[in-house]
């Protein structure tokens, strides 16, 4: 089989949904999930990027009670919430019902997230995600973009000034954002557009203000440096976050604050300008 010859591990699931082509390998204790030949993790450091994804977030929202995951469908980012008691209820969107169905069902899938797309705090909605936040009236207290990387005009348009602007009517006045952002070492004209494009939403309807971008980024070994964006209304002090006492296996109050901090090598060189749905820039920026 062709696919047996692109993929360095054994093949052990492989599904073709109306979304997306799913590849899951494994070596030794090296599970890796691929869609439509991309990488989505391995799960021997795959806590780097959820922790990293979750966590600062939450620090900088301890009030918070509800969570809304965009994309997400294995489970993973849901686990990293549900080790706060006191976050009750956290919605998941995912479009793939498949990916659903396999990360919550699958004997050697449902483990990595510990089962947490079962767990009665977790409730999924199979639907597009901005069809789900035009239909909703409900506010977030964390909001979480764990969207595929823009690499075409379709996924593009999750991450314009449009559609953060829909995001940011269902987030709570005192509530954080949070959005993958891609890498911002190899590409980091496309995840300075992201934090750009974050910049242009307004903090209230009509207001002067805009959102406050906080950019951050972590070393993932089986993706090297990757990137996120977390954004509020409110002015978050990124160096005097702490992390409440649950179990992590990367982040440490010590290692927190430094997330925040690039090198001079991701940092773009070049004015970046915001992705709008009239023009993309950031696929272009992306595919550069």
């Amino acid at each position: 089989m062709t696919e047996d010859l692109i993929y360095q591990d054994d093949i052990i699931l492989a599904r073709q949904t109306p979304y997306q082509r799913i590849i899951v390998t494994k070596w030794h204790n090296d599970v890796r999930l691929y869609l439509d030949g991309n990488l989505q993790f391995s799960s021997v450091d795959e806590y780097r990027y959820h922790e990293s994804m979750a966590h600062p977030a939450v620090a900088a929202t301890p009030h918070a009670v509800r969570a809304l995951i965009l994309g997400g469908g294995d489970g993973m980012l849901a686990r990293e919430l549900l080790k706060y008691p006191y976050i009750q209820k956290i919605d998941l969107v995912d479009l793939d019902r498949e990916m659903i169905r396999l990360f919550r069902e699958n004997e050697l899938l449902s483990p990595l997230c510990k089962g947490a797309l079962s767990n009665p705090k977790v409730t999924v909605h199979v639907e597009d995600a901005g069809k789900f936040l035009e239909q909703s009236s409900d506010a977030w207290d964390l909001i979480f973009v764990d969207l595929p990387d823009p690499n075409n005009l379709s996924l593009g348009r999750l991450y314009t000034t449009s559609t953060f602007r829909l995001i940011s009517k269902s987030l709570s006045a005192q509530g954080v954002v949070v959005t993958q952002a891609t890498s911002p070492f190899y590409a980091p004209e496309a995840f300075w557009c992201i934090a750009a494009t974050w910049g242009q939403v307004p903090a209230a309807p009509g207001a002067d203000r805009r959102f406050n971008v906080y950019p951050y980024h972590v070393y993932v070994p089986s993706f090297g440096d990757w990137g996120f964006v977390m954004a509020s209304r409110r002015a978050v002090d990124t160096s005097s976050l702490r992390l409440a006492s649950v179990p992590l296996q990367f982040l440490s109050n010590e290692v927190l604050p430094s997330l925040f901090i690039f090198p001079k090598d991701s940092v773009a060189q070049t004015e970046i300008v915001a992705n709008r749905l009239d023009d993309q820039v950031l696929v272009k920026y992306y595919r550069k």
